[in-house]
């Protein structure tokens, strides 16, 4: 779960065409560099930080974000770890081998030829000056700031009838492409437009298996049983 520094107003259906949007989103020229080339990161844009990561403007895309793991913050003085975490050989970076987890499966089950239209997509590892980080998509809005989240839609708006058709639909979507959405918030739901310009709602956090036993990614039933009980909850706080 991610919190921005700054929010903004922002319209759901806001009045401009969808090639401006692209547009908007569309990527800088990329720096012609080694990709082992470690990306430095001191002088980037802080866009969001959550427990353990941070959230980073991409140095020379701005169709991507870097996620890194912000080791001064899982290491504060008396915070406490579950003692298998403390046993993972990779550490706090194992969220990053559950999202591409994840992000893989479900890529794979959809078959679409656009790639995965459920969550920003991920696009690979990248040594950084703050370590290892996760390279992903960037969703915007229809001016080209970052999405706004469900959460921030709904206290803005109001969680209305043509939201929630497009929530319910997103949802059973989620069911079909049999995605382990594990932390069901509607701050890990953003509404906006990827990087090829497709509007919709998107996860950008919260996804992956994380259980010891992974009995939701072992069972679609089990799956689907648990993401109609979540999605039945977060209705209920939205209304």
């Amino acid at each position: 779960m991610f919190q921005t520094p700054a929010q903004h107003d922002v319209a759901l259906q806001a009045p401009i065409a969808l090639e401006a949007a692209v547009l908007t989103a569309a990527p800088l020229p990329a720096l012609s560099c080694s990709p082992f080339q470690v990306m430095d990161l001191t002088q980037a844009t802080l866009v969001a930080t959550g427990s353990e990561r941070d959230v980073y403007l991409h140095p020379s895309d701005k169709s991507l974000l870097v996620k890194i793991i912000n080791r001064s913050r899982i290491n504060e003085p008396g915070r406490k770890r579950p003692w298998h975490k403390r046993l993972l050989r990779e550490d706090a970076h194992r969220v990053f081998i559950s999202e591409v987890i994840e992000y893989v499966a479900t890529t794979v089950r959809q078959e679409l030829p656009q790639g995965n239209v459920l969550m920003a997509r991920i696009s690979g590892l990248a040594l950084t000056s703050q370590g290892l980080g996760l390279v992903v998509e960037r969703i915007v809005d229809a001016y080209g700031h970052p999405a706004p989240t469900l959460k921030q839609i709904v206290a803005q708006q109001g969680f209305g009838p043509e939201l929630q058709g497009k929530l319910q639909a997103f949802f059973r979507d989620l069911i079909d492409a049999h995605v382990i959405f594990n932390d069901v918030s509607a701050r890990n739901i953003v509404v906006g437009f990827n990087a090829s310009g497709r509007e919709g709602l998107y996860l950008v956090d919260g996804f992956g298996p994380k259980q010891l036993l992974p009995l939701y990614a072992w069972s679609k039933s089990l799956n689907r049983r648990r993401l109609l009980r979540k999605y039945g909850e977060l209705t209920r706080k939205l209304s």
